[in-house]
């Protein structure tokens, strides 16, 4: 159980947590402990005020669990998961409340028929659990984490064109805010009896590493920021909406009407700002460069219902413009050159989409477009069918994507 311990730690870090400081330590062997899991499975609590191990749900009816994980190929075919151990152990926080070890091993039949283990970390806490990032505030949500390394996730993953998949279901949980930290990544929300399934799809991406400030920087100062190392990631998080009068991370006033589901690639930011009625911002940030001295480039996108826009920000013209423009600015005012997208599906969501921009400090900023702007312009164009490639030059890779994408100059497409 050794590995446990040090991958406990190692998620502790990611998330910004204090580690744990002993475990239990138990003599089952991993098949006991994952038939122990389902035999002693139980629904988590609503109230409770720990932070629980998420569990494979034992029975099609069973909820507020793992329904499924599984890896899609790049050429179609579903590989699903079998469970292999799970860990058993836990701790008490600074505030002695209860944290479960949500370490789980998998197994899977990878595209060239061998068998494939891969380690996750899942926790979902309730309602009244304090959370160490929001300073003890409470902070109920919910995590589940690829993680890398020998039985996890690789970095030849990253341009396999590989996908994880990983399905929730609960009795409970209700989104306010969710977060895919992954590549080309994929979200729905079903309802089902007495619930809600949650799917979340996606690649892993190199993630930087960084510690210096980013905030108060002139832009000058911004360019010379850099990542000291870069680390394959990939995870997904659901901010709950509590049922407690400002017990939740997010405002939750409009959570009825849904909530924003947002994946970059960003060291930080990404909340939605109506600076004004006709213009929309995502803030985001990281280092301008990559330890290897090259662009940091960044991919931005959210998906938003309108109803949730028009009760969050009533009297916005942006979900009732005729046409909304999208770029990406710097914080000196200047325009990347950038693949973007904009527009509302015939689900009223309102969806937007950034990639091939660089960091440290750029805005994602969406526009309505004045009438008398239109008129001189013409009609409203039609978005174009959006592609991706995957271009090498020795260890470096990079994902373009647009209408006609093409690799730059010394990358080869993969």
């Amino acid at each position: 159980m050794k590995r446990i311990s040090i991958i406990s730690f190692a998620f502790s870090l990611t998330l910004g947590l204090t580690p744990p400081t002993a475990f239990a330590i138990t003599e089952e062997t991993p098949a006991e402990r994952v038939k122990n899991s389902a035999s002693n499975f139980a629904e988590i609590p609503r109230a409770t005020n720990a932070s629980m191990a998420l569990r494979l749900c034992p029975t099609p009816q069973a909820l507020t669990c793992i329904e499924s994980v599984s890896a899609i190929n790049g050429d179609g075919s579903v590989a699903p998961f079998t469970l292999v151990d799970v860990a058993t152990d836990t701790f008490l926080d600074q505030k002695n409340q209860k944290n479960e070890n949500g370490w789980m091993l998998w197994s899977f039949t990878d595209k060239n028929g061998a068998t494939r283990l891969i380690e996750t970390l899942g926790s979902l806490s309730g309602e009244n659990y304090k959370g160490e990032q929001v300073n003890f505030n409470l902070q109920p949500k919910l995590t589940f984490l690829f993680l890398p390394g020998e039985n996890g996730i690789k970095n030849e993953d990253v341009t396999s064109g590989i996908k994880f998949k990983f399905v929730f279901r609960s009795s409970w949980v209700v989104p306010v805010a969710s977060f895919m930290m992954a590549a080309n990544g994929e979200f729905l929300d079903e309802k089902i009896s007495n619930g809600h399934r949650y799917t979340y799809l996606g690649s892993p991406f190199f993630g930087v590493n960084f510690s210096g400030p980013l905030g108060g920087l002139t832009e000058k100062e911004a360019v010379k920021t850099k990542s000291s190392s870069e680390e394959i990631r990939m995870y997904f998080l659901i901010d709950h909406a509590s049922s407690i009068p400002n017990g939740s991370y997010v405002d939750t006033k409009c959570a009825k009407y849904g909530y924003p589901v947002t994946s970059h690639n960003a060291f930080g930011g990404g909340v939605p700002h109506l600076t004004d009625k006709d213009t929309l911002t995502f803030e985001i940030f990281s280092p301008h460069l990559l330890s290897t001295g090259e662009l940091n480039e960044g991919f931005f996108t959210t998906d938003m219902s309108v109803a949730y826009m028009d009760c969050f920000w009533p009297g916005n013209n942006v979900t009732k413009s005729p046409k909304v423009e999208i770029s990406v600015v710097d914080s000196d005012g200047t325009v990347q050159l950038a693949t973007t997208s904009v527009r509302i599906t015939k689900d009223k969501i309102f969806q937007v989409r950034a990639f091939g921009f660089h960091y440290s400090r750029p805005t994602i900023r969406v526009k309505v477009v004045q009438a008398n702007k239109i008129e001189k312009t013409g009609a409203v164009k039609t978005s174009k069918k959006m592609l991706s490639i995957t271009c090498v030059k020795g260890k470096l890779i990079k994902k373009i994507t647009g209408t006609r994408p093409s690799c730059p100059s010394g990358y080869k497409k993969k």
